[in-house]
């Protein structure tokens, strides 16, 4: 099962409304293996990552008000990219992706004050692939 990132907000009907990924962007994060041998492994965990080793434990629901922490995790991986990956067993080129991939949904949530989900499923979700401010009720 691969992990996934996604934009997510609540339309004016409180349905929860995940943005597609642009087809520039890609929003793969790694395989089900990689919530404990990458982002919530000791090598992420001792950079003093917060968010993106909660990963280990389950699906990550990063709010808007918390996307600054999201961007520092990234970041420190990012200083650290030769280490973490070598302590994860992947190439550097997958890691940057991945990387790149979660600062990219960021960026997407932030143009929407939105949050960010990290996650490997997505159940019973409405999916709009307009522009926020099309995504009323009639979005879903």
């Amino acid at each position: 099962m691969s992990i996934s990132v996604d934009v997510y907000l609540r339309n004016d009907s409180g349905n929860l409304v995940i943005l597609t990924t642009p087809p520039e962007e890609s929003d793969l994060v790694g395989h089900d293996d990689t919530r404990h041998t990458l982002w919530g492994s000791p090598a992420v965990r001792a950079l003093g990552a917060t968010v993106v080793v909660g990963l280990a434990q389950g699906d990550v629901w990063v709010d808007f008000g918390r996307l600054d922490e999201m961007v520092a995790d990234c970041e420190l991986i990012g200083k650290h990219l030769a280490d973490v990956a070598a302590a994860a067993g992947r190439s550097e080129d997958y890691l940057r992706f991945r990387v790149g991939n979660l600062l990219a949904a960021a960026e997407r949530a932030r143009a929407h004050r939105a949050g960010v989900v990290i996650w490997a499923g997505h159940g019973d979700i409405v999916y709009a692939s307009r522009p926020m401010a099309d995504a009323g009720p009639s979005a879903c």
